[in-house]
């Protein structure tokens, strides 16, 4: 794939030069790029299209495409080469804002070291270019600070005429900021990525209009203070979390919304249908977002610790457990859970989100989560929908497109 080769042929040669560069879960990645690795489908558009409206399934190379196609399946390749396992995100191919990321994780803590690649490729994918920087850390933020959940809101895909921005939109606008507070806007998506038109030339729809500039629009008109967007993950939500807590300890915010959102059907649900996984069925498309602030209050709301965010390699194999060697079973500084629930794209995931789930809070059992998983917001309505559960509970959630990692919900303290 070619820009996978690219971005781990840049990290390499990085690691080569930079002998300072560590290893482990206080190593994070982010990759700032506009598209996966889809050179393959860009040659293939017709056979594509063939095969879906036959049913077959893709052949390997287009398998291998189709799986590539988000950006944070590169992302997680190249955090395996590079052993990074902290926080991993991918973001759009802005380098201005991708620094902005890399200096709130170093300074607050999240990372000791953050590599920063950026990658993309020419329309038809025949050239991939990408470049490696090393980041290292300045931290300054106190003890991260727990938030308290003062509104959720949820919105399930039911229109076929909806785009990703305007799902997400009909969340957003419900928890405009108000009163003169700096409030900061945090949107993860699996699938909002400029590759989306690539699959729209063999769909009957049109592509959905990149999401990174719509929202950015949303957030200027409704007053956001900040804006910072996670592409290209199943698990983008987790990292959100994390992100939220880091912004208010740093007092770039006074409150920050985070979305989750995603749609599962069309250019996706053609695409995902060639793959014939038995996961599919319980995949729902939709938009979660949470409004947080600083905890505890006095209005008896769930308080959320979003707890270190750690990024094992998932094996390719259910046999094959996951290596939690270099994780600290104290990374969940957060407190210890009643129960936990577990959050994943895939069943290899929910299997290796139990598995964190005992390394981390051994002995603590696990709640059933039901069969239906989401995929942008699936962490984000876990902890919506939790007030009506019995707490403290914990959320683990391990992805193989990105966004993993773990959080707490206690009641008010």
């Amino acid at each position: 794939m070619h820009v996978t080769r690219a971005a781990r042929r840049a990290v390499a040669q990085l690691r080569a030069g930079a002998p300072e560069l560590a290893e482990g879960c206080h190593l994070g990645l982010i990759l700032a790029s506009e598209r996966g690795d889809q050179h393959v489908l860009a040659r293939h558009t017709a056979d594509v299209a063939q095969r879906m409206s036959l049913g077959e399934r893709a052949p390997t190379d287009l398998f291998r495409a189709i799986a590539y196609f988000p950006v944070g399946r590169v992302a997680k390749s190249v955090a395996e080469k590079l052993q990074a396992w902290g926080p991993v995100a991918s973001v759009p191919a802005d380098l201005e804002r991708a620094r902005t990321l890399a200096e709130v994780w170093l300074t607050a803590g999240r990372a000791e070291q953050v590599v920063l690649v950026a990658a993309d490729a020419t329309a038809d994918g025949a050239v991939a270019r990408a470049t490696a920087e090393l980041w290292l850390g300045d931290r300054q933020a106190d003890a991260a600070p727990a938030l308290a959940m003062t509104a959720h809101v949820e919105r399930a895909h039911q229109s076929e005429g909806l785009s990703c921005a305007e799902l997400a939109s009909q969340v957003i606008e419900t928890l405009a900021p108000v009163g003169g507070r700096r409030t900061a806007l945090i949107v993860g998506s699996m699938v909002a990525d400029a590759g989306e038109s690539l699959f729209a030339e063999v769909s009957s729809r049109d592509p959905d209009p990149p999401l990174e500039g719509a929202i950015r629009s949303l957030a200027d008109r409704l007053g956001f203070s900040e804006l910072f967007v996670l592409i290209g993950s199943s698990g983008a939500s987790m990292t959100a979390l994390g992100l939220a807590q880091d912004l208010i300890a740093l007092d770039r915010a006074d409150s920050v919304v985070v979305c989750g959102v995603d749609l599962v059907h069309g250019v996706l649900a053609q695409a995902l249908g060639l793959l014939h996984c038995d996961d599919l069925p319980h995949m729902r498309g939709g938009a979660s977002a949470l409004l947080l602030q600083p905890g505890p209050t006095d209005g008896g709301h769930p308080i959320l610790q979003a707890c270190s965010l750690v990024s094992p390699a998932v094996p390719s194999q259910p046999t094959v457990a996951m290596d939690l060697a270099g994780v600290p079973a104290s990374l969940a500084n957060g407190g210890r859970p009643s129960h936990v629930v577990l959050s994943g794209l895939a069943s290899l995931d929910l299997q290796c989100a139990e598995q964190l789930a005992g390394h981390v809070w051994p002995g603590v059992p696990i709640s059933s989560r039901g069969d239906v998983r989401g995929v942008g917001d699936d962490v984000l309505r876990l902890a919506g929908t939790a007030s009506g559960l019995d707490l403290p509970l914990g959320i683990v959630g391990v992805h193989s497109l990105g966004g993993t990692g773990c959080c707490i919900l206690t009641s008010a303290l």
